[in-house]
């Protein structure tokens, strides 16, 4: 059924790829499966259990946007179990991986998250959290383990563990690696044009939520200067943005990771930061995020 549905979207509708992802998710989910509505990356607005398989009905549900025309019709009972506005660092502990924050259809989660089942009243039965370090980063994260555990340490202590990361990643010290270029800690150059701009703290517990003037200070050098991508880190910390997408910082953030406790989950993003794929242009990938913006206008 799943792929018949979508193969009418996609030659009916004309719809982008990404709304056949959405909908093909959504199709996917069966009664007793838990359902969680998101503000992107800051707080849960409820949980609930569907309670039925897929219905349709013309017009069923308004869709928030601007346009008033616009409605849902298709949808899936569901009894909601919880349903206060709650923070996501009220919630999520630390080693807990938090939900996607964009997309109209989020990650689907073969088990319950931790936090989902402590808000439903749920037992939580801790889970062994195994860690991954490819051999690439091997030098970088033993680094950073060890400025860890310094009494004290500068901040170009930081922006070091940085360029070491990016020279992991295949990018050249001085040509493609700069320091204070502007006003800006780091940035990553190619044919004498920046393509990402970096701002570095020496913060271990460095948040978006609250370092929001730290994205802005990196966001208004990349817009001054053309800059697509920004990113926010401690050298342990990454935040990578890219501002083509989405119209906020929180829509912007397409990857969070933490090198000293990565995750099988966590090294496609990685990955798409080394040197030979972040360099080359997707324009399936751009064309996606503009028409996302464009939608959500």
């Amino acid at each position: 059924m799943i792929e018949k549905v979508a193969a009418v979207i996609r030659e009916e509708r004309k719809e982008p790829e990404n709304v056949v992802d959405a909908f093909t998710k959504f199709l996917t989910l069966e009664p007793g499966d838990l359902v969680a509505v998101n503000n992107t990356n800051h707080g849960l607005f409820g949980i609930g259990i569907i309670t039925s398989g897929y219905k349709f009905e013309l017009v069923k549900h308004d869709t928030g946007a601007d346009n008033k025309d616009e409605f849902y019709s298709h949808y899936k009972e569901v009894e909601w179990k919880y349903t206060n506005y709650v923070k996501t660092a009220d919630i999520v502990s630390p080693g807990e991986t938090a939900w996607v924050p964009y997309g109209t259809v989020g990650r689907l989660d073969a088990q319950v998250p931790p936090y989902i089942l402590r808000l439903i009243g749920e037992k939580v039965i801790p889970a062994k959290i195994s860690y991954v370090t490819p051999e690439y980063l091997r030098a970088v994260i033993n680094r950073i383990q060890s400025i860890r555990n310094e009494t004290s340490h500068v901040e170009r202590a930081h922006e070091s563990l940085v360029e070491d990361f990016f020279c992991s990643l295949g990018y050249k010290k001085d040509t493609e690696i700069k320091y204070r270029q502007g006003r800006m800690d780091i940035s990553i150059w190619y044919e004498d044009k920046p393509q990402l701009v970096v701002e570095v703290k020496r913060d271990w517990n460095l948040d978006l939520e609250k370092d929001t003037k730290a994205v802005q200070e990196a966001y208004n050098y990349a817009a001054s200067h053309g800059i697509r991508y920004v990113v926010l880190t401690n050298g342990d910390y990454f935040a990578l943005f890219d501002r083509l997408k989405g119209l906020s910082y929180s829509s912007n953030c397409i990857a969070e990771f933490s090198l000293t406790s990565l995750e099988e989950d966590d090294l496609p993003s990685i990955d798409r930061l080394k040197r030979e794929n972040f360099l080359k242009p997707n324009m399936e990938e751009l064309f996606r995020y503009l028409s996302e913006c464009f939608r959500n206008k």
